[in-house]
């Protein structure tokens, strides 16, 4: 058998090992000359010019042109294009030049201009086999279209990210995925492998990503002057993804209020409706920070005035549910009817791209504006600071936004003219420039509160401008539960941290219906561990608050709710190591476990922080589900049980329960019950430590919904379990900030079999500590 395999081997090497490197039906493009610059090295080929710029010892970016010279290729996505001096050196020889970093082997071969990846143990990472650029004309521009090749024959790698999609597919090897904004799906041309890189494809046209034959990939771009990517190596996923944000920019914090819960449906009518929904949660004592006004509560749209005869006093709404300690966002639109002094005043100053035609759901002349010209966006807005913003308005809901573009498949940018020029090669950054136009207006306007965008489509460094998408209007039902675990997980690796579904689903859903009651339960467990929870959707009737499911729902509800509230010390903590270390809070498996082959192949498991691992259940009528558990020790959320994986394990999920298990080493600090998330300081503190490993984890706290942090007004306190000693060791705390707690309780669990389990406070800790900033060493 061995001798069998290993010739299975041999003839596999010798048959596709020694394919010519290039495809057989373009002609060689050789390097003729190459130059040693400050920054990197630039190649002579018979046709055009490579230049290979060294950002970083494990960046380096890859930029093809026709031309005998690089052209000017800034933009609006990146935006680090200075980069400091790093070490690196250049080998010559027959075959090929090679350019060596601290971490990085890029090899150009003389004959054929290909570039090869490699670290520094030889295993070669990525192979960019070809590149072409055809002359074509797109919405009359002179341009090309580009395409990289990149042989895969020998690599069984998997490839994740590049935004999120809705074929529920969670490992990209072996498939086709179309970057252009739609509804319910957002393209960033940003992919990781497996095997420890990541690729920025840094071009704003529609798009493409083709691996439908698994030894080929081909990434292809409809408009572009030069082909122009980076290549980012890791080889941890963590790392990658810092790269990608260091050119695209780092995510703000939200205010604490945005990490609670969100109560939103389609949609409240009436001043009286939203305010009275707010009034019965505080009644009822259900956790929540945050409501919804979704579309139509203005008397045009476009026109951010609210309809007087449904909401008689909009500043006396903002006022009453800001004192019943909720936050608001409301739905705005990119969109303009005809009709208003607003549209006339666009319409002449020439803001708006196109105008519908034909009435449908719209009437005809319904505009979008031109996101793209600065002046439309501070226009666009004044609109929102005026009519909303002093008002009261927390937050802003952007619908629509990639643009919408109905009843026909081209992005309604393509063949129209943008500020810039041509919207076809602008075509995938709408989004990305309409949420940059209210960021800068919102942090030009205070610095006292935070920026919170929920966006339905996003482009590569939108998380820069405080934005979470959702998943978009998706079906209410268990296909699409299961589709979105995928989708958001992809989304998170594509270097967008914040990301958030319709827990339930948008259409349509029965509160009434004990089958749809199931759903929407299993759903909201699994948004309990979203980086955003929030409930929308079209419900008949029309209903959709906690208490709207019935008694036994509405108590499950209730108890995933009180637990995303006791989480929230840990969920600030990992949003703050967001911001500041490139962190990711919502982890496909194969970004703590890439080599684990398994592990890589899971799309429906997931990490929350260092500590969650969690399973959601996405069939109907099951009491228990099959958990993949890596290598690692882990402990059974509600049980304490202990395993060691790696193993497949039977998890127990009766419909009150969602497997949930937590990795050794970890420490999780969970705050008191609340209501909404500054009722009371967090304190005390219960801090339930997971033995079986080494772990560290620090607890971060600011004043919760200002900017001061930016300026280095915070407090952290780092926690470390020795495993060998079986000591906890609470640091010193490093920093301060107003109204910070000068002395907090502690209460240590070292948890085990039924002892520091679930959801309630443990009515036993092992020890109590006060702490008022010293360094603490506790043992059980």
């Amino acid at each position: 058998m061995r001798i069998k395999i290993l010739f299975a081997v041999l003839l596999f090497t010798f048959v596709f090992g020694n394919l010519p490197a290039r495809a057989q039906w373009n002609p060689l493009n050789p390097v003729t000359d190459f130059k040693q610059q400050q920054d990197g090295v630039q190649f002579t080929r018979k046709s055009g010019v490579i230049k290979l710029q060294v950002c970083s010892d494990s960046m380096v970016r890859v930029i093809f042109s026709p031309a005998s010279t690089i052209p000017n290729l800034k933009n609006q996505v990146v935006i680090k294009n200075q980069w400091p001096s790093v070490p690196f050196t250049v080998q010559s020889s027959d075959k090929d030049i090679t350019l060596t970093t601290d971490a990085l082997k890029v090899a150009v071969t003389r004959k054929d201009g290909s570039v090869d990846f490699y670290d520094l143990s030889g295993n070669k990472l990525f192979e960019q086999t070809e590149a072409t650029l055809t002359p074509v004309v797109v919405n009359g521009e002179n341009t090309y279209h580009s395409e990289l090749y990149s042989k895969l024959w020998g690599s069984y790698e998997g490839f994740y990210g590049l935004g999120q999609h809705q074929a529920g597919v969670w490992n990209y090897r072996g498939e086709e995925v179309d970057l252009s904004q739609d509804n319910t799906n957002i393209s960033i041309p940003f992919f990781l492998s497996s095997n420890g890189y990541g690729l920025f494809w840094n071009n704003t046209s529609r798009s493409r990503f083709n691996n439908r034959f698994l030894n080929a990939l081909y990434l292809s771009s409809e408009v572009a002057d030069a082909m122009d990517y980076y290549f980012i190596y890791g080889p941890a996923f963590d790392k990658i993804i810092a790269g990608y944000r260091e050119l695209t920019g780092a995510p703000p914090l939200f205010g604490k209020w945005a990490y609670g819960f969100w109560q939103c449906k389609n949609k409240y009518n009436t001043q009286a409706e939203i305010e009275g929904i707010a009034q019965k949660y505080r009644d009822l004592h259900i956790p929540a920070d945050n409501i919804v006004q979704d579309w139509f509560w203005w008397n045009i749209m476009g026109e951010p005035r609210f309809d007087k005869s449904r909401y008689p006093d909009p500043k006396g709404m903002f006022d009453k549910l800001h004192a019943d300690h909720f936050h608001v966002m409301i739905s705005v639109w990119p969109s303009f009817r005809p009709g208003s002094e607003t549209y006339d005043d666009m319409a002449r100053k020439g803001f708006f791209v196109a105008k519908s035609v034909t009435p449908g759901f719209h009437p005809a002349g319904q505009a979008i504006y031109d996101a793209f010209n600065p002046a439309a966006r501070k226009y666009y807005w004044s609109l929102m600071d005026n009519g909303l913003f002093k008002l009261g308005a927390d937050a802003w809901w952007l619908d629509t936004d990639e643009p919408e573009t109905e009843d026909r498949e081209t992005n309604i940018l393509v063949n129209n003219k943008v500020f810039p020029g041509s919207g076809a090669r602008y075509a995938n950054t709408f989004p990305l420039l309409h949420t940059t136009g209210v960021y800068e207006g919102q942090r030009a306007e205070t610095d006292q509160k935070r920026v919170f965008i929920l966006s339905r489509s996003a482009f590569a460094g939108a998380q820069r401008n405080a934005v979470t998408v959702w998943s978009g209007d998706i079906n209410a039902d268990w296909v699409f539960l299961k589709k979105q675990i995928p989708a958001g997980l992809n989304y998170s690796l594509s270097g967008l941290p914040y990301w958030t579904t319709d827990t339930g689903g948008f259409v349509t859903g029965n509160p009434d219906d004990p089958k749809y009651r199931e759903l929407f339960v299993r759903w909201f467990q699994f948004s309990t561990f979203n980086p955003i929870l929030r409930v929308h959707g079209t419900r008949v009737p029309d209903q959709n608050e906690l208490w709207s499911y019935g008694p036994q729902a509405e108590k499950i509800l209730v108890n995933f709710d009180t637990l995303r509230y006791r989480l929230l010390p840990y969920i600030y903590s990992l949003a703050w190591m967001t911001t500041s270390q490139a962190y990711t809070p919502m982890r496909a498996l194969v970004m703590d476990f890439r080599t684990d082959t398994r592990a890589a192949n899971i799309g429906d498991q997931f990490m929350y922080g260092p500590a969650l691992m969690v399973n959601p259940v996405t069939e109907p009528a099951v009491n228990s589900r099959q958990v993949y558990l890596p290598d690692s020790q882990w402990y059974d959320f509600w049980s304490g049980v202990s395993f060691r994986g790696p193993q497949t394990v039977s998890a127990a999920a009766p419909l009150d329960r969602i497997p949930l298990f937590v990795r050794a080493g970890s420490i999780v600090s969970l705050g008191p019950k609340m209501e909404w998330s500054t009722q009371m300081p967090e304190d005390p503190i219960e801090l339930r430590v997971y033995r079986g490993a080494d772990g560290d984890f620090t607890l971060y706290e600011d004043e919760n919904d200002n900017y001061n942090y930016e300026k280095g007004v915070y407090a952290t306190i780092p926690f470390h379990w020795d495993e060998a000693r079986q000591s906890l060791t609470i640091g010193a705390r490093k920093r301060t900030f107003p109204g910070m707690l000068q002395s907090r309780t502690f209460q240590i669990v070292f948890v085990g079999e039924n002892h520091g389990v679930g959801i309630a406070a443990s009515d036993r800790p092992d020890k109590i500590v006060q702490y008022s900033g010293s360094e603490i060493t506790i043992k059980p």
